[in-house]
Protein backbone atom coordinates (compact mmCIF):
# COMPACT_ATOMS: atom_id res chain seq x y z
CA UNK A 1 0.00 0.00 0.00
CA UNK A 2 3.08 2.30 0.89
CA UNK A 3 4.27 1.85 -2.61
CA UNK A 4 1.52 2.54 -4.48
CA UNK A 5 0.80 6.03 -2.17
CA UNK A 6 4.08 6.85 -3.21
CA UNK A 7 3.83 6.28 -6.75
CA UNK A 8 0.39 8.27 -6.67
CA UNK A 9 2.26 11.22 -5.16
CA UNK A 10 5.27 10.90 -7.06
CA UNK A 11 2.76 10.69 -10.23
CA UNK A 12 1.43 14.12 -9.03
CA UNK A 13 4.39 15.59 -8.21
CA UNK A 14 5.92 15.06 -12.08
CA UNK A 15 2.54 15.92 -13.65
CA UNK A 16 1.92 19.01 -11.83
CA UNK A 17 5.98 20.37 -12.60
CA UNK A 18 5.29 19.40 -15.89
CA UNK A 19 2.25 21.57 -16.08
CA UNK A 20 4.33 24.87 -14.61
CA UNK A 21 6.66 23.86 -16.96
CA UNK A 22 4.51 24.11 -19.97
CA UNK A 23 2.69 26.88 -18.65
CA UNK A 24 5.91 29.45 -18.16
CA UNK A 25 6.61 28.39 -22.16
CA UNK A 26 3.39 29.10 -23.30
CA UNK A 27 3.65 32.51 -21.98
CA UNK A 28 6.75 33.12 -23.70
CA UNK A 29 7.94 37.01 -22.71
CA UNK A 30 6.35 37.08 -19.52
CA UNK A 31 7.41 37.14 -15.32
CA UNK A 32 5.89 36.20 -12.42
CA UNK A 33 4.95 38.96 -9.81
CA UNK A 34 3.19 38.78 -6.65
CA UNK A 35 0.02 41.29 -5.56
CA UNK A 36 -1.74 41.21 -2.17
CA UNK A 37 -1.07 37.30 -1.56
CA UNK A 38 -1.86 35.91 -5.02
CA UNK A 39 0.68 35.39 -7.82
CA UNK A 40 0.35 37.41 -11.31
CA UNK A 41 1.68 36.78 -14.57
CA UNK A 42 2.25 39.45 -16.64
CA UNK A 43 3.04 39.70 -20.49
CA UNK A 44 4.49 41.58 -22.91
CA UNK A 45 1.68 43.47 -23.69
CA UNK A 46 0.14 43.93 -20.14
CA UNK A 47 -0.08 46.60 -17.66
CA UNK A 48 -0.83 45.73 -13.95
CA UNK A 49 -2.04 47.74 -11.33
CA UNK A 50 -2.77 47.35 -7.58
CA UNK A 51 -6.03 49.33 -7.34
CA UNK A 52 -6.63 50.39 -4.02
CA UNK A 53 -10.31 51.04 -2.81
CA UNK A 54 -11.82 48.39 -5.80
CA UNK A 55 -14.68 46.06 -3.69
CA UNK A 56 -17.32 45.66 -5.46
CA UNK A 57 -18.21 45.03 -9.28
CA UNK A 58 -20.35 48.18 -10.00
CA UNK A 59 -17.58 50.08 -9.52
CA UNK A 60 -14.99 48.14 -10.96
CA UNK A 61 -17.18 48.45 -14.34
CA UNK A 62 -16.83 52.05 -14.46
CA UNK A 63 -13.34 51.84 -14.04
CA UNK A 64 -13.21 48.63 -16.50
CA UNK A 65 -15.27 51.51 -18.80
CA UNK A 66 -12.80 54.27 -18.63
CA UNK A 67 -9.83 52.27 -18.79
CA UNK A 68 -10.84 50.21 -22.70
CA UNK A 69 -11.50 54.04 -23.99
CA UNK A 70 -7.55 54.39 -24.32
CA UNK A 71 -6.27 54.09 -27.48
CA UNK A 72 -3.42 51.63 -26.86
CA UNK A 73 -6.30 48.56 -25.43
CA UNK A 74 -6.29 45.07 -27.29
CA UNK A 75 -10.14 45.13 -26.41
CA UNK A 76 -9.79 41.34 -28.02
CA UNK A 77 -8.27 40.29 -24.80
CA UNK A 78 -10.17 40.11 -21.78
CA UNK A 79 -13.21 42.03 -21.35
CA UNK A 80 -12.76 44.79 -23.05
CA UNK A 81 -9.08 44.77 -23.07
CA UNK A 82 -9.17 45.02 -19.05
CA UNK A 83 -9.31 41.96 -16.33
CA UNK A 84 -10.21 43.12 -12.98
CA UNK A 85 -9.70 40.89 -10.29
CA UNK A 86 -11.66 42.50 -6.91
CA UNK A 87 -10.71 40.13 -4.18
CA UNK A 88 -7.36 40.84 -4.75
CA UNK A 89 -7.42 44.58 -6.10
CA UNK A 90 -5.58 44.47 -8.98
CA UNK A 91 -6.22 44.82 -12.70
CA UNK A 92 -4.56 43.62 -16.43
CA UNK A 93 -4.43 46.15 -19.33
CA UNK A 94 -3.94 44.49 -22.41
CA UNK A 95 -1.89 46.47 -24.14
CA UNK A 96 -1.97 46.27 -28.37
CA UNK A 97 1.37 45.02 -29.82
CA UNK A 98 4.18 47.55 -30.34
CA UNK A 99 1.89 50.20 -28.42
CA UNK A 100 2.35 51.60 -24.93
CA UNK A 101 -0.11 53.01 -22.51
CA UNK A 102 0.80 56.29 -20.48
CA UNK A 103 1.33 55.21 -17.03
CA UNK A 104 0.31 58.79 -16.02
CA UNK A 105 -2.56 58.49 -17.70
CA UNK A 106 -3.75 54.96 -16.43
CA UNK A 107 -3.26 56.22 -13.00
CA UNK A 108 -5.36 59.71 -13.93
CA UNK A 109 -8.22 57.94 -15.64
CA UNK A 110 -8.07 55.06 -12.17
CA UNK A 111 -7.72 57.92 -9.93
CA UNK A 112 -10.81 59.97 -11.40
CA UNK A 113 -13.20 56.54 -11.52
CA UNK A 114 -12.03 57.26 -7.55
CA UNK A 115 -9.95 54.85 -6.76
CA UNK A 116 -5.98 55.25 -6.06
CA UNK A 117 -3.38 53.02 -8.70
CA UNK A 118 -1.42 52.36 -5.38
CA UNK A 119 1.47 50.82 -8.04
CA UNK A 120 1.61 49.75 -11.82
CA UNK A 121 3.97 47.10 -13.17
CA UNK A 122 4.83 46.84 -16.51
CA UNK A 123 7.00 44.33 -18.45
CA UNK A 124 10.17 45.95 -20.65
CA UNK A 125 12.84 44.29 -22.40
CA UNK A 126 12.07 41.26 -20.03
CA UNK A 127 12.21 43.09 -16.76
CA UNK A 128 9.37 43.87 -14.70
CA UNK A 129 8.99 48.11 -13.75
CA UNK A 130 7.46 49.05 -10.98
CA UNK A 131 5.87 52.45 -10.30
CA UNK A 132 4.70 54.12 -7.15
CA UNK A 133 2.97 57.62 -7.20
CA UNK A 134 5.60 60.64 -6.08
CA UNK A 135 4.79 63.48 -4.32
CA UNK A 136 3.91 65.66 -7.63
CA UNK A 137 1.11 63.00 -8.29
CA UNK A 138 2.86 61.39 -11.01
CA UNK A 139 3.67 57.76 -11.49
CA UNK A 140 7.79 57.01 -10.81
CA UNK A 141 9.59 54.16 -11.92
CA UNK A 142 11.17 52.48 -8.60
CA UNK A 143 13.22 49.60 -10.37
CA UNK A 144 14.30 51.10 -13.48
CA UNK A 145 16.58 54.04 -15.42
CA UNK A 146 13.95 55.80 -16.65
CA UNK A 147 16.44 57.61 -19.12
CA UNK A 148 16.99 54.47 -21.72
CA UNK A 149 13.22 54.33 -22.35
CA UNK A 150 12.98 54.98 -25.66
CA UNK A 151 8.87 53.89 -27.31
CA UNK A 152 6.82 54.75 -24.01
CA UNK A 153 5.31 58.52 -22.57
CA UNK A 154 6.19 58.08 -18.84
Amino acid sequence: MARYLFFDITFCMKKTLLIILLLTLSYGQSKIITMNNDVVIISQDEVVVEVLGMVCSLCAYGLEKGLSDLDEINKKKYDNGIYIDINNQYIKISVLKNKSVDIDQVASVIRDSGFEANTIFELQDNEVIEYKLDKSNKMKPMNHDHNHDKDHNH
